[in-house]
């Protein structure tokens, strides 16, 4: 029997061209020989071969460069009719690490909505490709609505807190909020992409390079993943950016949180495609005694449906929202408003659905699966951090106002 992955969890692909198709590949042999083929040596040293592998496939291989606009050495994949095949990379990336994952995520991200909102800002997406184009690995940090203070009321995005505010001056906007918590790589990140509000409690993006003055980052955050992306609590203290930098086009917030949950479904995807290879090969090498192979038990056999069941549903999930963002690939048309409901819902639903299969593994797994040599756990931790930052606590209730106002035309929710 074909037990590829491409084979068991097939999806309809549709017009996606050869290059395309060829950076899949390339970056899922980059998976299988730099990461999966050596997962106990890249376990035991993760700090030092994070940096590695990550720059390899950052510069080397120049996915660093795929979100770059063409036409300036770039791959060109910004455009919405790229996010289908970002998501397939991503997903080939998760599935060696969640870390390099985020990291690139957040890196698309910014020149999704750095390239879509680049009109009067021309000097600014030069600048910024031109930086993404030197010998070094970039790491932005992406701070969404949610924990934060700014002493006062803070204004609010579709029911989650905006903790930065951004004010007018004649030298330019300054940027004011205080622990703020990032995605990931708050400590090191050179470059912030943080929702913030205007004077008049408008949600807008404001693009905030690492070195700034005015910039305080707290200390290391404990978490439970993505180890490598170390994250710390930021606090804008009066810090002026430039004009150019502050995007307040309507549709740029819901657009970031429509990117973010495809992207990062795409890496979640990819952890929990890889845990069913390692279930699979564990699943194989087990006998219950007396009765045969352990996957051949109706109970184990039910459990081991639960995991393929989820990972399955989750990633046709993931390819009709990348359809339904994608322009050419819609199946019928959906504002950025509609567009960003259904991430968010669709987005929630791909996390929940790898955490549970990851657990119902592990739990059949038993010491197996919290054990790193398995690296089971690994995932485990990865995707779990995943899931708080992106839709964790007091994020579930804003998804179903989300989609209570969009179905039912709530409007006092």
């Amino acid at each position: 029997m074909n037990r590829s992955l491409d084979y068991l969890f097939g999806t309809a692909v549709g017009d996606r061209g050869e290059d395309a198709q060829g950076v899949i590949s390339l970056v899922r042999q980059w998976a299988e020989k730099e990461v999966i083929g050596n997962r106990l040596d890249y376990q035991r040293n993760y700090a030092v071969l994070f940096e590695e592998k990550a720059r390899v496939l950052a510069l080397s291989m120049g996915l660093q460069r795929l979100a770059l606009p063409e036409g300036q050495g770039g791959f060109g994949w910004h455009d919405p009719g790229h996010v289908a095949d970002v998501a397939a990379v991503l997903s080939e990336v998760g599935r060696a690490d969640s870390s390099t994952g985020v990291l690139l995520a957040m890196n698309y991200a910014l020149f999704s909505i750095l390239t879509r909102f680049s009109e009067g800002r021309a000097g600014l997406v030069e600048a910024m490709t031109a930086s993404y184009l030197d010998d070094e690995l970039k790491i932005p940090s992406c701070a969404l609505p949610g924990p934060g203070s700014m002493g006062r009321e803070t204004p609010l995005y579709k029911g989650r807190s905006i903790p930065a505010l951004v004010e007018s001056r004649d030298s330019g906007p300054t940027l004011s909020g205080a622990n703020i918590r990032p995605l990931a790589a708050g400590l090191r990140a050179d470059l912030f992409l943080a929702v913030c509000a205007d004077e008049k409690g408008r949600p807008c993006i404001a693009l905030v390079p690492g070195d700034k003055p005015g910039i305080e980052r707290g200390r290391e955050v404990l978490t439970t993943g993505l180890n490598a992306l170390a994250n710390a609590d930021i606090s804008f203290v009066e810090t002026e950016i430039t004009r150019e930098s502050l995007i307040q086009e309507p549709e740029a917030v819901p657009m970031l949180f429509t990117l973010l949950n495809l992207f990062l479904g795409g890496v979640s995807l990819g952890a929990g495609m890889n845990f069913f290879e390692i279930l699979g090969d564990w699943s194989d090498s087990r006998v219950i005694r007396g009765s045969g192979p352990l996957k051949e038990n109706p109970l184990c056999a039910s459990v081991l449906a639960d995991v393929a069941e989820e990972i399955a549903c989750s990633r046709l999930l993931l390819h009709d929202l990348a359809r339904l963002v994608s322009p050419s690939g819609r199946a019928w048309s959906l504002d950025t408003e509609g567009q960003y409901t259904y991430a968010v819902m669709i987005g929630a639903r791909i996390q929940k659905g790898i955490m549970r299969a990851i657990n119902r593994g592990m739990e059949l797994m038993g010491s197996a699966g919290y054990a790193k040599e398995w690296h089971a756990e690994k995932h485990w931790r990865d995707v779990k951090t995943i899931q708080s930052l992106l839709c964790g606590v007091g994020a579930e209730a804003p998804v179903k106002m989300d989609t209570a106002r969009c179905f039912y035309d709530c409007r006092e929710i």
